[in-house]
């Protein structure tokens, strides 16, 4: 097949290129900056400069194009206006689906977020039944993708011709990680005495076995359904520790009392209001706080989503940021 690859140069989609090569598909990477690229060149391998906002930048692969994986998106955790979120993750991707339709391309894949489902706990995990919770209701950026979900969703629901698969990874962790974006939580840990944690946790997943995943929505994927991409359910001292033991390194843990994350999430507010460009929300804080946990069962029953230890994706991302 010839897939078309948006975000090219993100951590998710850098595998999905490289797991699609081994499989001996055609791939064009859309990006915005090549220099950003981690992969060397590779006869399968096109990059195309484009902006996933305005379509006349890529509308010529689209003829040539089998599959379109989009995983461009605007993540950052500093906006403050939603608008921004929403051209990107919502409109762009509305508009980017209805181009599949018009040139026939067989299959869609939205790579979206767990967290526009509803999160649980080690005894009654978050499902793709389960509707968004709060805080992450109050997140921009999940507001975001959830809109832009249920945008070409309601589209699909209206088309046969341009199979429309939509999955939901959790924290990702591996190499490719060229920002740095999930890494910087590895990154937190390095050459640490005393590492301080959240008092929550997440689901976690090995880039890897998230981007094999995504290769096998193409075929196995089902018309108009979601699939949550997870691997192990951790609080954050449990990772933290994992982290650690990758590093050979011996570090104290502390845990951050919930009410001084809650009171720098006020102050990141205030300063929010002032329009000053920060990451700190008292959103952001509250998503720290709670056990942010999924199951897999789904993916693993239909998309044959494997789950390799996360210390294998820790000790492939330590590898990269030592290599860089």
């Amino acid at each position: 097949m010839k897939v078309l690859v948006t975000g090219a140069n993100g951590l998710l989609a850098t595998n999905i290129i490289v797991a699609l090569l081994e499989k001996k598909h055609t791939v064009i990477g859309l990006l915005r900056n090549k220099k950003s690229f981690a992969l060397p060149a590779h006869e399968n391998l096109k990059l195309h400069i484009g902006d996933i906002t305005k379509s006349e930048s890529f509308e010529a692969v689209l003829p040539e194009i089998d599959c379109i994986i989009h995983a461009a998106a605007l993540t950052g955790q500093d906006i403050i206006d939603y608008s921004i979120y929403q051209n990107v993750n919502a409109i762009s991707t509305e508009t980017l689906y209805k181009k599949a339709v018009q040139y026939n391309i067989k299959t869609f894949i939205y790579i979206s977020t767990a967290n526009c489902f509803g999160f649980g706990s080690l005894e009654d995990l978050g499902s793709e039944e389960k509707p968004i919770r709060f805080p992450f209701s109050n997140s921009l950026y999940a507001k975001s993708k959830l809109e832009g979900q249920k945008r070409v969703l309601e589209l699909a629901k209206q088309n046969s011709t341009t199979k429309l698969v939509t999955l939901n990874p959790t924290f990702m962790i591996g190499s490719y990680d060229t920002k740095p974006s999930s890494g910087r939580l590895v990154l937190s840990a390095y050459n640490k005495k005393v590492i301080f944690y959240p008092p929550g946790g997440k689901s976690f997943i090995n880039v890897i076995d998230a981007a094999n995943a995504v290769v096998n929505a193409i075929d196995l994927g089902k018309h108009c359904e979601s699939y949550i991409l997870c691997g192990e359910n951790l609080s954050y001292k449990e990772f933290y520790k994992k982290v650690t033991h990758q590093l050979e390194q011996k570090s104290s843990y502390v845990k951050i009392p919930k009410f001084l994350l809650y009171g720098i999430g006020y102050f990141g507010n205030v300063l929010r209001f002032f329009k000053v460009k920060t990451d700190i929300s008292l959103t952001n804080v509250q998503t720290l706080c709670v056990n942010n946990y999924y199951s897999n069962q789904k993916a693993k029953n239909e998309l044959k989503l494997k789950q390799n230890p996360i210390e294998n994706g820790i000790s492939k991302a330590i590898t990269w940021f030592k290599l860089k």
